[in-house]
């Protein structure tokens, strides 16, 4: 395996080979632009209410990822939720995969994978370099960070604008292949009450598929217990059409479009803008070492999958493909 690794993103991917990494002896850093790990497995608080505004619910596919779950199940970590959720129009819901939640909220899971790891927070990367037999990373702090292997997790078009600004130059086919995965965004509209909601059993429902597509309860999801909140999301074209709209104009057209299923008065509502909420095509591998000598690897949900599996499963490839260097 390679002598030491930096990692580009705190999010699933990047907790996940960082997890793995680390438990096998690798001196392992990871550097996040954010004031929290997590990425789209994060949680808001406001006044006494908390909201899940990313990531809904995990499930699962595959027996390795089950290995995690049932570790964190053990510890109290995550629970299940539902394994069904109405959608509007339609017949009585079918039962399928068990929706796991985090507790108290989906930044739960983040947190426990970074508790060990070396993470460093609110540190934007704007530049890579090669030097020596290894990768330096520059901060926007001015702040330089290196290792014998670097790991890029966060949306491929942020991976790509920092190498883009730096001095690596990828393969021209893969350069072009890369560049051309882009990604649906979404409006999260969050909603404080005055009292209940009228969203039905177990607190979620499927709208849309557009303009809303999701509403949740967040007291009925059990994360919330002193304030009623509720989490709109909105489908990719209405978030792309208003992705650069006023927030009034946002909260206002998605709260109506989901009042019937509000039962209370909106006391105050916030807009979150996720950018790369979803990849528009996969990658063909769950994870891609672009550069051998020094080792440069991509991973991230548009390689193994948008689901908070797919990004686990990734970020467990990536650490593969390191470990497995010489």
């Amino acid at each position: 395996m390679v002598a030491s690794c930096l990692i580009v993103g705190a999010g699933m991917s990047g907790l996940a080979a960082g997890h793995k990494l680390a438990a096998a002896g690798m001196p392992v850093t990871i550097l996040e632009k954010s004031r929290g790990v997590g990425g789209r497995m994060s949680a808001r608080r406001w006044e006494k209410g908390v909201f899940d505004h990313g990531a809904q619910f995990i499930t699962v596919r595959s027996p390795e990822f089950q290995q995690f779950v049932e570790e964190w199940k053990s510890l109290g970590i995550v629970r299940e939720w539902s394994r069904s959720f109405p959608s509007a129009g339609a017949d009585a819901p079918v039962e399928s995969l068990p929706r796991l939640i985090g507790i108290p909220g989906m930044t739960a899971v983040a947190k426990h994978l970074a508790r060990d790891l070396d993470v460093r927070l609110n540190t934007r990367i704007v530049g890579v370099d090669l030097r020596g037999n290894g990768w330096v990373v520059h901060s926007d702090e001015e702040e330089e960070f290196s290792a014998a292997a670097l790991l890029l997790t966060a949306p491929l078009p942020q991976s790509l604008m920092i190498l883009d600004t730096g001095t690596v130059r990828l393969p021209h086919e893969l350069h072009i292949e890369l560049h051309a995965i882009n990604y649906h965004p979404c409006l999260a509209v969050l909603a404080r009450l005055d009292g209940p909601s009228a969203i039905p059993e177990p607190g979620g429902l499927h709208l849309g598929p557009e303009p809303v597509r999701w509403v949740a309860d967040n007291r009925m999801k059990g994360i919330s217990p002193a304030d009623t909140t509720v989490t709109i999301h909105a489908g990719p074209i209405f978030s792309e059409k208003h992705y650069s709209s006023s927030s009034e104009l946002v909260a206002s057209i998605l709260t109506d479009a989901v009042q019937q299923h509000l039962g209370s008065m909106v006391l105050e509502t916030e807009v979150h803008r996720w950018r790369y909420s979803e990849p528009t095509h996969i990658y063909a591998q769950p994870a891609l070492l672009a550069i051998v000598t020094p080792p440069l690897a991509f991973a991230g949900d548009a390689f193994a999958g948008a689901r908070i599996e797919g990004a686990a499963l990734s970020g467990i490839a990536a650490a593969d493909i390191l470990l497995r260097l010489g």
